[in-house]
């Protein structure tokens, strides 16, 4: 696997064969765990809240199983794995309760270098299996405006969440721009194999995630910092 340092001085080729495209014309962003640190709080407060109230307690291989799935693929597994009875507008409307509350006392940690990946200029996308209110609630923690991002693409928006490439096909579509002059940041595992899936190159950012996502990642970068430095060179003319 290349590391940033190897890939971030030559010419890469473009597509999803590996490598940094040699001409960017858009980047596309996971969430949780690629911009913002949250995942384990997630996990942490979405399994207490499964456990307390539902009787439903994950193991560490589930909870690690279930990490980088969209909501829909995570409750689509809790009724068929798990049972899990009460609807999942109960369940999420408490969930964001808890979450609200949390925010209210902790600011979250904001990716390294993502001011500097955001002034780059070309369309900014977020693709992520969060919901958007979730994603506008922790937006609104760490100062994050929407305003820099072209669209995003959440939960809502796709019937078959990652690693299921739907979301990332849309991003395409609307971007109305072919898939090997865009890169996709990632954390995860069902993430980086969605991007594959849309035949669009990607990175795994190692600052937040489980490690996990770097076994089969072609592009890999300490940090967004170490990915604009990579990067910012590559941006195509007349992209916006």
């Amino acid at each position: 696997m290349p590391s940033a340092s190897s890939m971030g001085g030559g010419d890469a080729g473009a597509g999803a064969s590996g490598g940094i495209p040699s001409r960017i014309r858009a980047f596309i962003y996971d969430f949780d765990d690629t911009i913002v640190e949250s995942e384990r709080i997630n996990a942490k407060l979405f399994g207490r809240l499964l456990g307390q109230s539902y009787g439903v307690v994950l193991s560490a291989a589930e909870t690690d199983y279930l990490y980088g799935l969209s909501w829909t693929g995570v409750f689509d597994w809790l009724r068929t794995a798990r049972g899990l009875r009460p609807t999942r507008a109960e369940v999420w409307e408490r969930f964001l309760q808890v979450k609200a509350e949390l925010l209210s006392r902790q600011t979250l940690h904001t990716a390294r270098g993502l001011s500097r990946m955001l002034a780059l200029p070309v369309p900014h996308v977020i693709v992520s299996g969060s919901t958007l209110p979730e994603l506008r609630l922790v937006m609104e923690n760490i100062g994050l405006a929407e305003r820099h991002f072209r669209f995003i693409i959440s939960d809502e928006d796709c019937a078959r969440g990652k690693p299921d490439p739907e979301g990332f096909q849309e991003a395409l579509r609307r971007l109305a721009l072919p898939a090997a002059e865009v890169l996709v940041f990632e954390d995860s595992v069902p993430g980086l194999q969605a991007a594959r899936a849309a035949g669009i190159p990607a990175a795994f950012v190692a600052e937040f995630a489980s490690g996990r996502g770097a076994s089969i990642a072609e592009i890999s970068f300490p940090t967004l910092e170490d990915a604009w430095a990579a990067v910012k060179g590559r941006i195509g003319e007349g992209a916006m």
